[in-house]
């Protein structure tokens, strides 16, 4: 299974554990460095980069690193994208509505603010590990995220009650992530 990741710097060490490979990252790339041909041809795409509420644009840790209009100009053709980006699944969002009019597959993502750590795996990076592990030993994409989630919710009640706690939040949040994709007649 190809796997691209590409995150902001702040993500780097989350983002290579739960893709699996080493990310790009913004910085050094920005959005006027970035070339979206980069994103066409891989099975997986793991995203990490900061999202506001109804933008065209996700950020890295300084500047922008990918717009709406850049993924539009990629093939995503049968890809599955797994975004921990905020506000990915808002109700006006240009970025989803972008990656799926690019030809992806399945979009798997949250709405609001999405939790996940700078160095520890918790919320939706954990969340993505569990669902790229899954994808690689060839479990469909729409089971793999409900196992992956299951996975999540059984790590959550086997933590200690302090840590249960600490985590709760980011594993409501996760737990609330969907599969996206273009219906067709």
């Amino acid at each position: 299974m190809r796997v691209f990741a590409y995150c902001a710097q702040s993500f780097a060490a989350t983002t290579r554990a739960a893709a699996g490979v080493a990310p790009l990252t913004s910085p050094p790339l920005t959005g006027a460095t970035f070339d979206p041909r980069w994103l066409a041809g891989y099975d997986l795409l793991y995203l990490d980069l900061h999202g506001q509420p109804g933008q065209p644009t996700w950020w890295g840790d300084e500047a922008v690193a990918l717009t709406a209009a850049q993924i539009q100009t990629t093939d995503l053709t049968g890809a599955v994208v797994f975004a921990v980006n905020c506000h990915l699944a808002d109700a006006d969002s240009p970025m989803l509505d972008a990656l799926l009019s690019a030809g992806a597959r399945y979009v798997i993502g949250g709405d609001g603010r999405n939790w996940g750590g700078e160095r520890a795996l918790l919320g939706a990076p954990l969340l993505g590990q569990w669902f790229r592990r899954l994808l690689r030993v060839h479990v469909p994409p729409l089971l793999a995220l409900r196992w992956a989630k299951a996975r999540v919710q059984a790590d959550l009640w086997a933590a200690d009650a302090q840590e249960r706690h600490d985590l709760a939040e980011a594993a409501r949040d996760t737990l609330a992530f969907q599969a996206y994709y273009r219906r067709t007649s």
